[in-house]
């Protein structure tokens, strides 16, 4: 029984860890103006805050967008959800020779601090890569996806 009650604890623990949705009105003054900076035509967003930062989620026609912003207004990251028919052929042709037997589960426009990329999300059995290519449609590097414990 107490085995019981400290498991469930522990998993009421580990949920309040993630990003959580919150309403609109809780968002700080200057997260917003930064996301109106980012993206300046949206008129809806979903808002989830995590450790440190706020998250702003939404739908532009066939992109599905993210961009998260720092408690003080400073932007993180936007990242941008598209269909992999949208990627440029010469990222399309090179997926396969960067990480051969793989299937293409994912692939979104990522503008960060340290650059702007296409990434795509390849998986091989279990494994998950993520292919950074610039937005030249040149291979950047390969790094492992980290899956979010839940």
């Amino acid at each position: 029984m107490k085995k019981t009650i400290l498991l469930i604890a522990c998993s009421l623990i580990a949920v309040a860890g993630f990003a959580q949705k919150i309403d609109q009105k809780q968002v700080p003054l200057e997260v917003k103006k930064t996301l109106l900076n980012k993206a300046n035509d949206t008129l809806s967003s979903v808002w989830e805050k995590e450790s440190g930062f706020y998250k702003a989620l939404f739908t532009k026609g066939e992109l599905k967008a993210e961009i998260q912003i720092k408690e003080n207004g400073e932007w993180i990251k936007s990242i941008w959800t598209l269909p992999y028919t949208y990627v440029p052929q010469k990222i399309k042709d090179n997926v396969p020779t960067t990480f051969p037997d793989s299937k293409v589960i994912g692939a979104s426009i990522q503008n960060r601090t340290d650059g702007d990329y296409y990434v795509i999300e390849a998986k091989k059995k279990k494994d998950i890569q993520l292919l950074y290519y610039s937005l030249k449609s040149e291979y950047i590097k390969t790094e492992p996806k980290e899956v979010k414990q839940k």
